[in-house]
Order: structure tokens, then C-alpha cells, then sequence
């Protein structure tokens, strides 16, 4: 469902905006649950033989019942969306421009970072200096 238009392309970046998009969606799902826990009809649970959901381990409460049915259905709404051929062509587009990125090594990259380094450290330096140098200006002009 995922991959209807042009399933050969563009799998990486689909991939990982799938599982970013369904990190956000747990991750308010779980955020959304808590915040229903605080409802006391909500809190206890509803089968009384079942006090655990096996393959998650937590009890079978309203909350967590609401939480899941939100969870699925932006699931569904996310999938549907990335699935759009727009979307998919965008993200077919992002990976091909992705590709054509040359990457430094790791010499260069190490490289550049020592340079920008050594650069912050002096610009710190300098203006630090100059920080005291008028300070002390004005401190002479102000008070003596």
C-alpha cells in the first residue's frame, strides 16, 4: 500500500519518513493515554478476567483502549497520505537529490571541524580582549 506508485523508487525515504511519522504518532498516542488516565472511568479496567494486554503489558483500560483506536487511525491517515502520488514523488525527488551529495571523508570532515574550532576559540579570545580593554575604558571615562 505503501509503495503503489513507483515501488522502486524512492524506498529509503519512504521508509524513514513512515517510522518518524509513526514515532510522533506513539509517541502522542502514549502522551494522549496518560493524559485520559487522569479520568477516573477512564483509569480502571475494562475486562475484568483480562488485568494485562499480553503483547504490551500494560492493563486494559479505557485510556489505553482510546490510545490504541487514536493510534490506528492516524496510522491509517499517515499511510494514506505517504502513499498520495504527490507525496510519494516528493519523497521520490528527496532521495534522488540526496544521492547526488558528495559526502566528505572522515579527514576532511575531521579537518573542518579542528578549523572552525581553532576559528571560534580566536574570535572568543578577541573579543573577550576587547570586552575588558573597553571595560576598563569606561571604567576610567565613568568613575575617575
Amino acid at each position: 500500500m505503501l509503495f503503489r506508485y513507483k515501488p522502486d523508487d524512492g524506498r529509503n525515504a519512504r521508509q524513514i519518513a513512515f517510522w518518524f511519522g509513526e514515532a510522533a504518532i506513539a509517541f502522542g498516542c502514549t502522551a494522549f493515554a496518560g493524559l485520559l488516565d487522569r479520568w477516573v472511568s477512564l483509569r480502571g479496567p475494562l475486562i475484568e478476567s483480562m488485568p494485562k494486554v499480553p503483547v504490551f503489558g500494560v492493563g486494559l483500560t479505557g485510556s489505553f483502549a482510546l490510545g490504541l483506536a487514536l493510534f490506528l487511525v492516524l496510522t491509517f491517515v499517515w499511510v494514506q497520505f505517504l502513499a498520495k502520488e504527490k507525496t510519494a514523488q516528493h519523497l521520490i525527488e528527496v532521495e534522488a537529490e540526496i544521492n547526488k551529495v558528495t559526502w566528505p571523508s572522515f579527514k576532511e570532515a575531521s579537518n573542518s571541524s579542528i578549523v572552525v574550532l581553532v576559528t571560534v576559540v580566536i574570535l572568543m579570545a578577541f573579543l573577550a580582549l576587547i570586552d575588558f580593554v573597553f571595560g576598563r575604558v569606561f571604567d576610567v571615562i565613568l568613575w575617575s
